[in-house]
């Protein structure tokens, strides 16, 4: 599955759309750069595809640093 987010400078996921070329509709969330957000497309690692987008969305970060999608770790 391949994601369209929007995310926040600690790389929290704000918003998401799942990539979809056959579906007809594209809606995408648009970033606030002036609040920092920035968007990217990312592919959802083959364990965490079972999950739907806002499980995802919940259970990950983007790692604003390589690009890509990295698992969520619990706040102290």
């Amino acid at each position: 599955m391949k994601l369209h987010v929007l995310f926040n400078k600690e790389g929290e996921i704000l918003a998401a759309a799942q990539i979809d070329p056959s579906f007809p509709v594209r809606i995408r969330p648009v970033p606030d750069e002036k609040a920092g957000h920035r968007v990217a497309q990312v592919y959802v690692p083959a364990e965490f595809r079972h999950f739907d987008i806002a499980g995802v969305c919940q259970r990950m970060r983007v790692d604003v640093k390589k690009g890509k999608l990295a698992e969520l770790k619990p706040k102290e």
